[in-house]
């Protein structure tokens, strides 16, 4: 782990000597390569190493892997220098946060996540409502997180410990209400339905790179945070299960309906995000082992899915100057191999076979109606209407009659399809390894 660590200080500071991108990226892989080497080495222990102030289990170190993969993919893109260098501030502030043994460094790396977004949407962005998105993102992040640090004094004073392995077996009882507000931070941070409001602005009003990373790798904070709380407060968790199950389940069949009366391909792809994000949180509240792995396979799913759709739907931006649906109609006829490219992440986004998303799909249902059969009805709308707007947005950017007054040539380069298969690759080969989520 210090390794790792150590290497992504190194790719920092090389950021001043480096101009080639493809030399950065190199520079950036050869110091974390052993991570996915290191896959092989899983075993059935909870805590699979340590150290003095730093962990990881089969969830961090996958969403290690995440992170690595999706901000090394974000270091080939054309983009500002001061944006790279807060890519790998951010991409260093996650494995920090994944890898804290503290609950304080967990909450601190959890909260610095947050400035480099903040200051692509700030600098990226283009149009004055992006002011107006970042308000959104840190009021309802930073303020929703605030009972976190209050529950931490708590714990600190009546155990003198702030170390999640030591935490994790005692048995810590929560009052409701400081439970409950506690939750709200990382509900906000998936985010699910009624605490979604920021993340539709953010992702607007983001460049292509902020909503790569914000919906591959930071919305995952939220659903780790979930994690950490379950096995710190199991038996709060398993008492107010039946709530954010319900929650979850309702929410992610009334944001499919939205979905389907988006204009905006990008909000589109954004409000999907709160569909899976749902449905992860309600599996993973079940507690139950196939539950748990369907959660960390929807993560790694979802975001490769999600990345991936929000980089092409940037290129259909490109070359028809508009992200309206209508706009980009007939796109197929100009650009037959992306077209190729939107069938295969639109497939892979409705859970067809072999992505990862269907296999996530079935742990995740087979442990909701293990715990409630009266879940069939709402998962089979939620499965339906999931289909549905992801065949909606295939079907109506790439068919029907083009839009020439808008279409503006653009020759599609050989990076834009080499981005788009690092993100459809190992989506849809992951299946192979199925033994690496067999917690």
């Amino acid at each position: 782990m210090m390794k790792l660590i150590l290497g992504l200080f190194f790719s920092v500071g090389m950021f001043y000597f480096k101009n080639s991108k493809a030399n950065m990226s190199l520079i950036f892989f050869f110091f974390s390569s052993y991570m996915l080497i290191a896959m092989v080495c899983y075993s059935s222990n909870l805590w699979v190493g340590g150290h003095i102030f730093f962990f990881y289990d089969y969830y961090s170190y996958s969403l290690v892997i995440l992170s690595l993969w999706i901000c090394g993919c974000m270091l080939m893109i054309r983009m500002k220098k001061l944006i790279e260098f807060g890519i790998l501030i951010l991409l260093l502030t996650l494995v920090l946060c994944f890898f804290s043994l503290n609950l304080l460094m967990f909450y601190l790396m959890f909260e610095i996540s947050l400035m480099p977004i903040f200051f692509m949407i700030l600098y990226g962005g283009y149009s004055f409502e992006r002011y107006e998105a970042i308000m959104y993102m840190l009021l309802y992040t930073v303020v929703s997180s605030l009972p976190f640090l209050w529950l931490m004094l708590l714990i600190f004073l009546h155990y003198d410990s702030l170390m999640i392995m030591v935490l994790s077996f005692l048995i810590i009882q929560l009052e409701w209400v400081l439970f409950l507000l506690c939750l709200f931070g990382f509900m906000v941070k998936l985010p699910m339905f009624l605490f979604h409001i920021w993340l539709p602005k953010a992702h607007v009003e983001a460049p292509v790179y902020g909503s790569m990373i914000l919906a591959g790798v930071l919305l995952k904070l939220g659903s780790y945070g979930m994690l950490r709380m379950i096995q710190l407060f199991f038996f709060n968790m398993k008492d107010y299960s039946y709530m954010i199950i319900t929650l979850g389940i309702v929410g992610g069949v009334f944001m499919s309906l939205v979905c389907l009366i988006q204009v905006d391909m990008k909000m589109l792809v954004a409000y999907s995000s709160i569909v899976h994000m749902s449905l992860l949180v309600s599996g993973m509240m079940t507690m139950s082992k196939l539950g748990m792995s369907g959660g960390l396979m929807m993560m790694l799913a979802h975001g490769l899915c999600s990345s991936g759709l929000f980089y092409i739907v940037n290129i259909n931006y490109e070359c028809f100057g508009s992200r309206l649906i209508h706009v980009n109609k007939g796109s197929m006829n100009i650009y037959p191999t992306l077209g190729m490219f939107w069938f295969l992440l639109c497939s892979s986004n409705l859970s067809a076979p072999i992505s990862l998303n269907l296999i996530s799909e079935v742990f995740l249902l087979i442990s909701l109606v293990s715990w409630s059969m009266v879940l069939i009805i709402f998962l089979m709308f939620l499965c339906f209407l999931s289909a549905a707007y992801s065949l909606y947005l295939f079907s109506a950017t790439q068919h029907g009659q083009l839009n020439t007054k808008q279409w503006k040539f653009k020759n599609i380069t050989v990076m834009n399809y080499f981005m788009l298969i690092m993100h459809w690759v190992p989506l849809n080969f992951l299946f192979l390894g199925l033994e690496m989520f067999s917690l």
